[in-house]
């Protein structure tokens, strides 16, 4: 009789403890305070994809620095999931400018401030730190370059 009951309760907690991580495995994924950016939108300075998928990147070219759209910081750190496929514009106000990765085989078209913007598309598809910079002239060796962090 003990043993049916040690049996009986030992059923029931296991499936208690079933049930109650199954649930806490649930909670976060409609949590509205889920700050992963996925989709279309634009990245910030600094901030780091947590999911696969499409990344808008804008970038502005200003003097011999990039600069994140809205964003005031120059050559940010670019933080991004591997997998994910960047599209990158660039834009320029004032000079003649291009954007550059080696290692993924990407750059824009060099363009002056009276030009249209330039995008480029691209898969971050091996990871580590990579340099973007401006091939235009000697911008480079001006400190015109930032880093794209893929993990």
């Amino acid at each position: 009789m003990t043993r049916v009951i040690g049996k009986k309760i030992g059923s029931y907690l296991f499936s208690l403890i079933a049930i109650v991580s199954l649930t806490a495995c649930e909670l976060g994924a409609d949590d509205p305070n889920n700050t992963a950016i996925t989709g279309d939108t634009p990245i910030d300075e600094q901030t780091m994809v947590e999911e696969v998928g499409t990344i808008a990147i804008d970038l502005r070219a200003e003097g011999r620095e990039f600069y994140l759209d809205g964003e005031e910081e120059a050559n940010p750190t670019i933080f991004i999931s591997q997998g994910s496929t960047v599209e990158l514009t660039l834009c320029v106000t004032g000079g003649r400018h291009d954007w550059v990765v080696d290692e993924f085989d990407v750059a824009t078209a060099q363009i002056g401030q009276d030009d249209e913007c330039s995008m480029v598309e691209f898969t971050a598809d091996q990871t580590g730190e990579f340099e973007y910079y401006c091939s235009v002239g000697n911008h480079r060796e001006e400190g015109m370059y930032g880093a794209i962090v893929v993990e």
